[in-house]
């Protein structure tokens, strides 16, 4: 008697470990065994770059924040140990160490404690974008109305040009008015990590 084909998505289970010889399984357990310390030890190995790598990444990219730093810069850190925050101006950076200004004498605090580091900056790229957004889209609805007013007597303007021209000049004039206004007003930015 033929066997009969299983379907196509059957899956078939291979044959157990007592369908087999007693002799084939523990060959099979012997060979699993002298690979496990192999395969332990490549995922050891394994993991251990991926930490060696994140870490030497982690490294550097700190010692290129502390480089870009300016004298007397404020900075902003936090450290994990400390509940509140360190804030004051930078009077000194090494490879291992940043000294802030603090009352009554200078604070030196260990690079490998910083877990966050901000610098003091100005707000001129936000105030920018939402001035542009504000009076771009103010200049949109403008240029719209003053196209649907005129429409009876000046026949000739297209709503669409009115509309991309107003929304344009609102869009720079507010770039550069919320620029102008975002200069002076003071943000902290988050420079590490």
């Amino acid at each position: 008697m033929n066997p009969i084909p299983a379907p196509s998505r059957t899956v078939v289970a291979p044959p157990t470990s007592s369908s087999r010889g007693p002799g084939e399984a523990v060959d099979r357990m012997r060979a699993s065994a002298s690979r496990t310390p192999f395969v332990a030890l490549l995922l050891a190995s394994l993991a251990g770059t991926f930490f060696s790598s994140a870490t030497a990444q982690q490294i550097t990219e700190r010692q290129t924040v502390f480089e870009s730093l300016a004298d007397s810069q404020w900075v902003r850190l936090k450290v994990p140990h400390v509940a509140g925050r360190y804030e004051g101006r930078l009077l000194q950076r090494g490879r291992d160490h940043v000294v802030l200004s603090a009352e009554p004498e200078p604070l030196r605090i260990a690079a490998t404690t910083i877990d966050t580091l901000w610098t003091r900056g100005n707000a001129g790229m936000t105030g920018a974008i939402v001035g542009g957004l504000i009076l771009g889209t103010l200049g949109v609805a403008l240029g719209a109305v003053w196209a649907e007013e005129v429409q009876n007597t000046e026949p000739d303007v297209n709503a669409g040009e009115a509309m991309f021209l107003a929304g344009g000049v609102g869009l720079a004039g507010g770039a550069l008015l919320g620029g102008l206004i975002g200069l002076a007003i003071p943000k902290w930015h988050r420079q590490y990590p």
